[in-house]
């Protein structure tokens, strides 16, 4: 594992827990859409900058779709469609499943 990969996980791992809780919580309860917004955010800054130095192919891959699938849950959570969070969130290419592999056994993950 790469110092770099570390880093970013280390800094993902407090806003995905908390986005994680909240997707869930609105899947009955959409008044938390703003809440997912707002979590969104911190996790599109550390996406935002790539996968340069990171060889994990995991990460590599989430991070190669993190904009588009961040962008469809925002998306999604501002037009209050539940359904549409948990898709982006749970998305087989990019979800935050796949960075929760690339980031497995990192504290806080």
């Amino acid at each position: 594992m790469t110092a770099v990969l570390r880093d970013r996980c280390t800094r993902l791992a407090e806003p995905v827990v908390a986005l994680m809780q909240r997707v869930i919580e609105s899947q009955g309860n959409a008044t938390v859409m703003p809440m997912v917004i707002s979590l969104i955010g911190p996790v599109r800054t550390v996406a935002a900058e790539g996968a340069d130095g990171i060889d994990n192919a995991d990460y590599v891959k989430w991070a190669a779709g993190a904009p588009r699938t961040l962008d469809a849950m925002e998306q999604a959570a501002r037009s209050g469609d539940t359904a549409g969070v948990w898709r982006a969130f749970t998305d087989q290419e990019a979800g935050l499943n796949r960075l929760g592999i690339a980031c497995a056994g990192i504290a806080g993950w």
